[in-house]
Order: C-alpha cells, then sequence, then structure tokens
C-alpha cells in the first residue's frame, strides 16, 4: 500500500504520523506534569522580622540630639 503512493502522499502521511505521536507524547507530558501543593501547617514558614529593636531607637535618638541639639 505504502509503495503505491506518490512522493506528496508519502510526505502527507509521514507528517500526520508524526504530528501523531507529537500529540500522543505532548498530552503524556501535560498529564504529568503537577503541581505539588501542601496542605500541612508545619511546612510553612514563619515571616522574618525586620524591624530595629527599640534599643537602637533610643540610640539614635540619643545621637540625633547629640548633634543638632534639642
Amino acid at each position: 500500500m505504502f509503495k503505491d503512493l506518490n512522493t506528496d502522499e508519502k510526505q502527507i502521511l509521514g507528517s500526520v504520523v508524526v504530528m501523531f505521536f507529537g500529540m500522543v507524547l505532548l498530552t503524556w507530558l501535560t498529564s504529568t506534569a503537577v503541581t505539588h501543593r501542601t496542605t500541612d501547617v508545619t511546612t510553612q514558614v514563619e515571616q522574618e522580622n525586620y524591624e530595629l529593636p527599640e534599643s537602637y531607637n533610643k540610640y539614635a535618638n540619643r545621637i540625633y540630639n547629640e548633634k543638632y541639639g534639642k
């Protein structure tokens, strides 16, 4: 059957076969792409605290007052 086809028909048939296997491959890849979602509370990381301590405020106010006066 394949030997009876001319060059154009062979190329069309080959393209269809390649497209079919490509679609099967892409479908398989998208079905295996699973996002991992964790609902465990222990995996949540607490937010870092970047605020300066109160002692630094006292220090900064003292230095400012020494330089610029009250």
